[in-house]
């Protein structure tokens, strides 16, 4: 959830209050793996919605156990880190947290939602995907890439300068 709503912007939500509950338990003892665990309660409805592209992010990562540790078994089956996920119009396909990474840092979506926290970090206002002013910065960035000329061309923008009511 973290990767889509932090690195992409994609809203999330909330799930609903029964959903940490319904979780399979870590184990070193089940007969499936963790994926499939998840699969297995989160394939239906009225999870499957969200969870088609929660799951797969959170996949990648599968090869690493909960301290950081590379592995290549889980509860003794080969781990499946591969997925697809789908930021905006945007689709993803994977192979492990490795390649995932190369592709969210090549992502035109994620080079958005970077300027825009710094818009929100840098205005205090929670500013709107389609803002005019937002577009244009995000536009120059995923241009020339440089965030010294993001952050110059931020606090010479009217975003900056301008604080508006109830932003």
């Amino acid at each position: 959830k973290r990767i889509l709503e932090r690195v992409a912007c994609l809203p999330m939500g909330t799930p609903p209050p029964e959903a940490e509950a319904a979780a399979p338990p870590d184990s070193e003892t089940a007969a499936a793996t963790n994926r499939q665990r998840t699969e297995a309660v989160t394939s239906q409805a009225p999870c499957s919605g969200c969870h088609e592209n929660l799951n797969p992010p959170g996949f990648a990562f599968e090869q690493y156990d909960a301290m950081g540790a590379r592995r290549e078994q889980d509860n003794g089956q080969p781990i499946d880190a591969s997925g697809t996920v789908t930021l905006g119009e945007e689709v993803l396909s994977f192979q492990d947290g490795v390649d995932l990474v190369h592709q969210l840092a090549e992502s035109p979506r994620v080079a958005d939602c970077y300027v825009q926290h710094w818009v929100r970090y840098a205005t205090g206002a929670l500013v709107a995907w389609d803002e005019p002013a937002l577009m244009a910065l995000q536009q120059r960035f995923r241009e020339d890439d440089d965030v010294r000329e993001l952050l110059v061309a931020l606090v010479t923008s009217d975003l900056f300068r301008h604080r508006r009511v109830g932003g």
